[in-house]
């Protein structure tokens, strides 16, 4: 998840640590959002009060678009970069099988369970879902480079007003229509025959990594994106206010489960809204290069592997059902903790694997690396 910055040119070192910061507190939000989920932490199943439900789902209206700003990151900085390794996906997968199997080991051997085919493979869950389509996304992203290189600005501004039209507001409207007349719409969706998937999907991860692509070029043409963090700051908050009161209404007025409302979509245009907004903030923070934060920020992806690995330590029933205030800090607390046990155990599985990927990259050397250039 870390991407080679080096094409930053000189903005890697004045703007560094506020992406790395961006990196650290999108991570923060998929375990909040983990934490929520009904099959995961439980949250959103455990609640009972109104009021801790409304925290619960503010949590999740603030940090729904943490995949998102992942992605877009991911095309702001390999918007001039056509080279691509195939030892990096190897690496992600390597990390997840390593992580899954040691909290495989250390539960069932705990437990004194039997480890049988079912239960090994009971630990690679349909969460890391992101693994795998981040890694596809990495390895055609150079040719979406240099399509996007071949066409106009005015292109350029016509392919992505038309994805988000195709990919994020029609689906949109799609599947409010089908809560409207109680009919499956999914038939009609332009992603495929399961509708959608709430943007769980490769179209999704497109559409944000070329959204990367247009700001980085706004950044290169402009100097600055946007011309004021105060007006970014204030229209993120009325997104996630928008969000928020949609979810409400998609609760209450259609009666759907927390897990299946379009609000919460990934392809809902406020969400991808809200990641685009969330970047441009961090974007123009003036911070020092920081090497707490861009150390620290190196876990960012790992977090995402082991923290449904920890949730379950949390006591989040109790947590749930006590008053808002200890929920709020509890969620926080929670979210730290599991991100920083993250790192240590990131930075150990490093002292053993760098070593080792290390040799890999000596011995493979053919048709392992290929460049992309525009003609």
């Amino acid at each position: 998840m870390r991407e080679n910055m080096k094409d930053a040119g000189s903005q890697r070192t004045q703007r560094w640590s506020n992406i790395e910061l961006l990196r650290i507190i999108t991570a923060l939000g998929v375990i909040v959002l983990h934490y929520n989920n009904p099959n995961i932490g439980r949250g959103f199943r455990l609640v009972e009060s109104k009021g801790n439900m409304l925290i619960l789902a503010l949590f999740q209206a603030t940090f729904i678009c943490a995949v998102n700003i992942f992605v877009l990151i991911s095309g702001y900085f390999m918007r001039h970069s056509g080279k691509r390794d195939l030892l990096k996906p190897v690496e992600l997968i390597t990390q997840l099988l390593v992580f899954e199997l040691l909290f495989m080991g250390i539960k069932e051997i705990t437990a004194g369970g039997e480890l049988q085919a079912e239960k090994i493979l009971s630990y690679f869950r349909p969460s890391y879902w992101f693994v795998f389509v981040y890694a596809a996304l990495y390895l055609i992203s150079p040719f979406i480079n240099v399509a996007w290189d071949a066409i106009s600005a005015q292109g350029r501004k016509i392919i992505l007003i038309l994805m988000l039209g195709l990919f994020s507001i029609y689906p949109t409207i799609l599947d409010m229509t089908g809560y409207i007349t109680q009919f499956d719409m999914s038939g009609f969706n332009t992603v495929g025959l399961s509708g959608a998937q709430a943007g769980y999907s490769i179209v999704n991860f497109v559409l944000m990594y070329m959204i990367g692509l247009y700001l980085r070029d706004r950044k290169d043409r402009d100097g600055e994106i946007v011309p004021g963090r105060m007006k970014v700051v204030l229209l993120l908050l009325l997104n996630i206010l928008i969000i928020l009161i949609w979810s409400i209404l998609d609760q209450t007025v259609f009666n759907r489960h927390t897990a299946l409302i379009p609000a919460w979509a990934y392809y809902n245009p406020f969400v991808i809204t809200e990641a685009v907004l969330f970047f441009l903030a961090f974007n123009r923070l003036k911070l020092k290069n920081s090497r707490v934060i861009n150390s620290l920020a190196a876990a960012s992806f790992p977090s995402y592997l082991i923290h449904i690995n920890l949730l379950e330590y949390c006591k989040i029933e109790q947590a749930v059902k006590a008053n808002s205030l200890i929920l709020t800090a509890h969620i926080i607390l929670c979210s730290v903790v599991i991100y920083l046990t993250s790192y240590l155990i990131y930075t150990a599985y490093m002292t053993v694997f760098r070593p080792i990927f290390g040799m890999i990259g000596q011995r493979w050397k053919r048709h392992r690396k290929y460049e992309i250039k525009s003609e």
